[in-house]
């Protein structure tokens, strides 16, 4: 499998935010406040020239840390027929090494409970008791320290 992974457009991930994240509602709820700041980046993983998986970081505070530096992964999202194919660790190690370059100090997220398991296997930590999501579900604040002194 040749995976390429590359920045795409906010508009390209639409269709797979729909089609995993936001399935039965109309598609303008894939429209995300902060995805066309110049701040914000959108990834594709791509097989084949279709891409079949996305991830976008907004550039977000969380209270869980102190660090000046952070972005909130968002969005992340594999096509259903590609997941289990190492596709979304892809993802996430991409835009990690793109983040630790830019002196990212914390990534973080809100991790469906059914995901927690994939980012505790690339070294995310807890830092929230689970909570609800309106029309998601369960949640639970995820993050990772990408410092250079970080292990």
């Amino acid at each position: 499998m040749s995976l390429d992974v590359n920045y795409i457009s906010a508009q390209e991930t639409i269709q797979l935010r729909h089609l995993v994240l936001r399935s039965g509602y109309p598609k303008h709820y894939c429209n995300w406040e902060g995805d066309h700041l110049k701040s914000t980046k959108h990834v594709g993983a791509f097989l084949n020239s279709e891409c079949v998986g996305i991830l976008s970081v907004f550039k977000n505070q969380t209270k869980i840390s102190s660090s000046q530096f952070q972005y909130q992964l968002r969005g992340m999202a594999v096509h259903p027929e590609y997941q289990g194919q190492g596709i979304g660790k892809a993802l996430v190690i991409f835009i990690e090494n793109e983040l630790k370059a830019a002196n990212c100090q914390l990534l973080w997220c809100n991790a469906r409970s059914s995901a927690t398991a994939f980012y505790k296997k690339l070294g995310y930590n807890f830092a929230s008791e689970e909570f609800m999501i309106q029309n998601v579900g369960p949640h639970y604040v995820m993050s990772k320290n990408l410092t250079k002194d970080a292990s």
